[in-house]
């Protein structure tokens, strides 16, 4: 029923039915065969039992009997106080670009409370109600869909899925797939990068179908079938990337199909081709600190120690993370015969790092590696210092207390040494023989001949193949009347090392000894 002044003529009513239900702009309409004429817009639209489900807002003159009616719904909104902005979908995108525009003039924060994260919960609130508002208007869907990107991901790719039912077109694959990568890459849990992954791939040879690949294409879809371990396939697609990227100047977009070409290719085992690769992308001009220090990574796994320490300190130098210092350094240190570059990069790790959040392990190792280093070279004053303060930071890491016993062993002050080697065995719950050697030469020194005879043996014991520790017990063991057990470890000597150097002088003594 409509109720309605058409024309001056108060009071007039008409009967009808519902005949459809429109989606118009972005707005719904009531369609209605009830008759109504200029001047009954705002008439209500009564149903059979009184009840207002519209109010009278068209008709097309051109048309017959073509009436409509916004819904009541729409009315109790607007009875229900006014919304912040304009009602339709391209209104509440461009109060979502206002909001972002200020939000992303702010620092970030985690804060619930603060400004930021109000300021994106508002734009959530925006993008949702537009998604909602939005109809089956394929363009304000695909405009929301392309905005919601990086915003609110499950938007954007509800939105273009309704693009896609209504009239796929590749933009609004390439939101579902764009939109699919970040969970498919950094998802919560295993099903979620099995489903994100599988609708990446699947929108993106969809958009590939309907318009020219780009490279961005054929790297995106790389990178998804990479991150589903299928090497070959990633390989393949990257490097169709790279025949299409040459033709154009994107250097963002060739950086990550050559980065795409070196993992795949020491992923398949391919070695020498990864190392072609990394070369072409070093004479690109557009390796980064990121490609060095990637690169390290994967050398030092392979154990290959002084070349990750060369990676580690290129990328140092052009880079700003200070751990990259540390790792140069533990590179270096891990390497035979670089005690300098080992000692240049630990002090540069101790600069760089200090005062930096959750470095203070990184930092005591590296004065670690220079105390050892110095020890090794006799500088035992500098080395005890830089020992003390990696025990500052790390007071549970049993080998800086070996360090320093090692240091006040070369100062003479035997007494300290016992107690800091005596220190290390206790953290380290006695497993490594040199804490014991070191202790066991403390004690020698002291000419406490029983002390040290055990420590020795205990070290002798832990490393079955070393003859250091199985000479200085059976010099203990002479020392204390044991003449027959010196003998005999004598001989387990040369059982350990049969062409020692004393092997002459070892022999005479057994003799002697036997005798």
């Amino acid at each position: 029923y409509s109720i309605s002044n058409p024309a001056g003529l108060e009071r007039s009513m008409s009967t009808g039915v519902v005949s459809a239900i429109r989606e118009l702009s972005g707005r719904k309409l009531l369609q209605i065969t009830a008759p109504i004429s200029p001047g009954s817009s705002g008439g209500p639209i009564l149903n059979s039992s009184g009840e207002v489900v519209g109010v009278a807002v068209a008709i097309l003159q051109e048309g017959q009997n073509l009436n409509f009616a916004v819904p009541a719904e729409q009315l109790r909104k607007l009875l229900a106080g006014p919304v912040e902005g304009p009602m339709d979908a391209k209104s509440l995108l461009q109060r979502v670009k206002a909001i972002r525009d200020k939000r992303d003039q702010l620092p970030y924060s985690g804060e619930e409370e603060s400004d930021w994260q109000k300021y994106d919960r508002e734009i959530d609130g925006l993008l949702q109600a537009a998604l909602e508002s939005a109809g089956n208007d394929h363009q304000t869907l695909l405009g929301i869909s392309q905005q919601a990107l990086s915003e609110n991901n499950t938007i954007a790719i509800t939105a273009a899925e309704r693009v896609v039912q209504m009239k796929p077109v590749a933009e609004a694959h390439l939101v579902i797939a764009e939109a699919s990568k970040s969970s498919c890459f950094f998802p919560k849990d295993a099903d979620e990068e099995r489903e994100s992954c599988k609708r990446a791939e699947k929108a993106l040879r969809a958009a590939m179908q309907m318009t020219r690949p780009t490279a961005r294409m054929y790297r995106d879809l790389a990178l998804v079938v990479e991150n589903q371990d299928r090497q070959l396939e990633a390989e393949s697609n990257f490097r169709r990337a790279l025949e299409v990227s040459s033709k154009i100047k994107d250097e963002t977009v060739h950086r990550t199909i050559l980065r795409g070409l070196i993992r795949t290719a020491f992923a398949s085992g391919k070695t020498q081709e990864g190392e072609a690769w990394f070369k072409a992308f070093h004479d690109s001009g557009l390796v980064e600190s990121y490609d060095w220090e990637q690169r390290a990574d994967r050398l030092f796994n392979d154990r290959n120690y002084f070349e990750p320490g060369k990676c580690y300190q290129q990328a140092a130098a052009s880079g700003t993370s200070w751990r990259l210092w540390c790792s140069a350094a533990l590179s270096y240190w891990l390497s035979p015969s670089q005690e300098d570059l080992a000692l240049f990069t630990a002090r540069k790790c101790v600069g760089e790092a200090s005062g930096q959040g959750n470095s203070e392990r990184s930092i005591a190792l590296a004065h670690r590696i220079i105390a050892q280093t110095l020890n090794g070279r006799g500088v035992y004053q500098e080395a005890l210092s830089h020992a003390n303060e990696a025990i500052a930071l790390d007071p549970t890491e049993s080998w800086h207390y070996q360090e320093k016993a090692e240091a006040l062993f070369g100062l003479r002050r035997f007494h300290e040494a016992i107690n800091a080697s005596n220190l290390a065995i206790k953290l380290s719950d006695g497993k490594y023989a040199a804490m014991h050697f070191t202790l066991g030469s403390a004690y020698f020194s002291m000419e406490n001949w029983e002390f040290a005879r055990q420590s020795y043996e205990k070290a002798a014991t832990l490393m079955p193949t070393d003859s250091a520790a199985a000479y200085n017990v059976a010099l203990c063991l002479a020392r204390l009347g044991y003449y027959r057990d010196a003998a005999n470890w004598f001989e387990e000597v040369l059982r350990r090392d049969p062409k020692h150097e004393n092997r002459a002088d070892i022999l005479e003594r057994i003799r002697k000894l036997r005798y």
